[in-house]
């Protein structure tokens, strides 16, 4: 230690000075280097990761309509627009995958054939007193016919489960987005005024909207990362509204392509179609209060008609009965 002060009064001002820039760097490159990214990259990062699903954006590059091969022959319907229609309801429940329909009618297929087998599997078990007892009461006393029967049933049951399954996801995303597209609308039109792009809008709105309205954000982004892919912005807003099965999607696709073709404003075009959207949602919504008087009056009398009628005819029945009785 003494040897190394002594030598540094040799050390010229210039040396010393090189020597604390490179001791500066080096222990900036070691911070650098041990300290993981920083804010900015990790949110680098995330924005990176915002134009859908990756498996999805795969997909892009694979044919949705695929002609049955093999097996699936038996599954999957013949014509193209009977497989069509089912690969559209499955779009409109958010299951964009080429192998969506395939996978539907696969699974259709093995519930359908699981069903009576457990059926018959636990009238077996039965017929050997190797059932449990919670189970066994609902075999007591049934015949082989019946457990047939019984499979047959669960056949249809197990067969059209998918199928309502599916409806339902339909409706139910169909109203998310219906209830969330006025304030995605908003959001679009703040960006637009703020300066930004459509498309990076666009972008910008499906991150926002990702916790909120997950429905929104998918289609947002997935329409900008079909542009991205090298598709017509027009063909991809009408494919997106396609996939909502809203109303009010197709009207924004409409209102976008007819603003860029013609040159006028989207701020404007859509704070005005927002403004509409939002009264349409508000008339809807008390409409659907102004139905709630006849469709209580409905079950009122379902409940109170029969009771009155007993009140009212309940003595004249009796004493008929009594009268001519005797």
């Amino acid at each position: 230690m003494d040897t190394l002060f002594s030598l540094l009064p040799d050390l010229s001002p210039f040396t010393m000075l090189m020597l604390a820039v490179a001791g500066i760097f080096i222990g900036a490159a070691a911070h650098f280097t041990f300290s993981g990214p920083g804010a900015a990259a990790e949110r680098l990062a995330h924005l990176t990761k915002t134009y859908g699903d990756p498996g999805r954006r795969i997909d892009l590059r694979t044919a949705r309509d695929h002609t049955p091969e093999g097996v699936f022959k038996a599954l999957l319907p013949d014509t193209k627009t009977e497989r069509a229609q089912i690969q559209l309801q499955l779009r409109r429940a958010g299951f964009d995958s080429p192998h969506a329909m395939r996978n539907f009618f696969l699974i259709r297929f093995l519930a359908a054939i699981a069903g009576p087998l457990i059926v018959m599997s636990m009238y077996g078990l039965h017929q050997a007193a190797a059932l449990p007892d919670p189970f066994a009461s609902y075999f007591q006393g049934m015949s082989p016919l019946g457990a047939a029967q019984l499979a047959a049933i669960t056949v249809a049951v197990c067969f059209y489960t998918p199928t309502i399954w599916l409806n339902r996801k339909v409706k139910a995303r169909k109203m998310q987005i219906e209830q969330g597209f006025p304030n995605a609308l908003d959001l679009l039109q703040i960006s637009t005024e703020a300066g930004m792009g459509f498309d990076t809008s666009m972008t910008r709105v499906g991150q926002v909207l990702a916790e909120v309205c997950p429905p929104i954000s998918e289609e947002f982004l997935m329409c900008q990362a079909e542009i991205l892919a090298g598709r017509d912005r027009q063909e991809a807003l009408f494919d997106m509204a396609e996939r909502t099965g809203v109303e009010e999607a197709m009207s924004f696709a409409q209102l976008i392509s007819q603003s860029m073709e013609f040159g006028t404003s989207i701020s404007s075009a859509l704070n005005a179609y927002a403004k509409e959207m939002r009264e349409t949602r508000e008339m809807k919504a008390v409409e659907q209060a102004n139905k709630l008087p006849v469709k209580m009056s409905g079950v009122m009398a379902s409940m109170m008609l029969p009771a009155l009628f007993l009140i009212t005819l309940g003595p004249t029945i009796l004493r008929y009965m009594q009268v001519f009785g005797d």
